[in-house]
């Protein structure tokens, strides 16, 4: 069997990555039913609105499922009372880079979440990370490539993907420039055993977003991303618009000291803007490079069986290639 799959308790090994005002119960619980794993994107979120989004996916479906915790940011205590209280299958620990000095705050919550029956899946931005995260006791690891949307780090999943699978023993993840059965062909080939997939879920028909957000990533073309807040130590990958513009002039005009907290100040409450309410000039669209080849707006179930239809059909291609 599939160790993602037997880990995690799903059914195929894909995992619909959290997002913000996007990744909530509608859409987590259709990739749940659908056989893979959705993930709450709440880790930022105040503590009724977590509790409600944990409540309402339960209501919804009787797959597992994950919510995203930030191990940087937040009340780790608040979230592990949540945790406790509502007991949701996965826990998705959302790291951005040095997990590495932070490994006695790993250990401590991974064990309060194993012990409360959960299992955790770390996102890693480095193999250093990635290692972290296994002695930790990570059930299996996402690494993520700077190609994907939203907080990005600095090498490849092509990159990444293999140094980590020769690094850890735990099942990996890949994530970032995935949104086919190539991709998901691609990183088995690299030593992935699953692949997370976000941008691609945010023009799904059952996506909970704003329309205008969907229309905005089938037009999105090869060169329509760019990675603003490089001056804050979170760079972000999005969709080129006037936000974007002012960002990356701030960036260029003013040391970091002085560029971090105005790019900071700007950024505050751009997703809302763009994916609650439709603002496509003022606000961040957080979509990845793999955003070009998504053309249609499909179901998630859709989605999910289609990227592992053609992923098969991929690899078994591929075992009757001659060099």
């Amino acid at each position: 069997m599939n160790r993602v799959c037997e880990v995690l308790g799903i059914e195929k090994p894909i995992i619909q990555g959290p997002m913000a005002w996007i990744s909530t119960a509608p859409l987590v619980a259709a990739a749940s039913i659908a056989g893979g794993l959705g993930v709450l994107g709440v880790a930022f979120a105040p503590e009724p609105f977590i509790r409600e989004q944990v409540a309402a996916t339960k209501e919804l479906t009787d797959k597992p499922f994950g919510m995203n915790v930030d191990m940087y940011v937040g009340d780790l205590e608040m979230t592990t009372r949540i945790i406790k209280d509502l007991r949701p299958p996965v826990i998705y620990a959302d790291t951005y880079i040095n997990l590495c000095e932070k490994k006695d705050l790993a250990m401590k919550y991974f064990k309060n979440w194993h012990d409360l029956g959960c299992k955790v899946v770390v996102k890693a931005s480095t193999v250093a990370d990635a290692i972290t995260a296994e002695e930790a006791g990570a059930d299996a690891i996402m690494l993520k490539g700077w190609e994907g949307g939203g907080h990005v780090s600095y090498e490849a999943t092509t990159v990444l993907v293999p140094q980590a699978a020769d690094a850890v023993s735990v099942p990996v993840i890949a994530s970032g420039g995935i949104a086919d059965g190539r991709g998901a062909a691609a990183a088995i080939a690299l030593g992935a055993e699953g692949v997370e997939m976000g941008t691609i879920f945010m023009a799904a028909t059952d996506a909970p977003v704003h329309p205008n957000v969907k229309q905005a990533v089938l037009d999105c073309g090869d060169m329509d991303t760019v990675i603003t807040g490089m001056c804050t130590g979170e760079p972000c990958r999005q969709i080129k618009n006037k936000l974007s513009d002012e960002l990356l002039k701030i960036e260029a005009e003013n040391v970091r000291a002085v560029s971090g907290p105005k790019v900071q100040e700007i950024s505050m409450s751009s997703l809302r803007k763009a994916m609650a309410e439709g603002d496509m000039e003022n606000g961040a669209v957080m979509a990845g490079q793999i955003a070009a080849l998504i053309t249609e707006q499909k179901t998630v179930a859709e989605i999910i069986d289609g990227v592992i239809a053609e992923a098969k059909e991929v690899l078994a291609k591929i075992s009757g290639f001659e060099f």
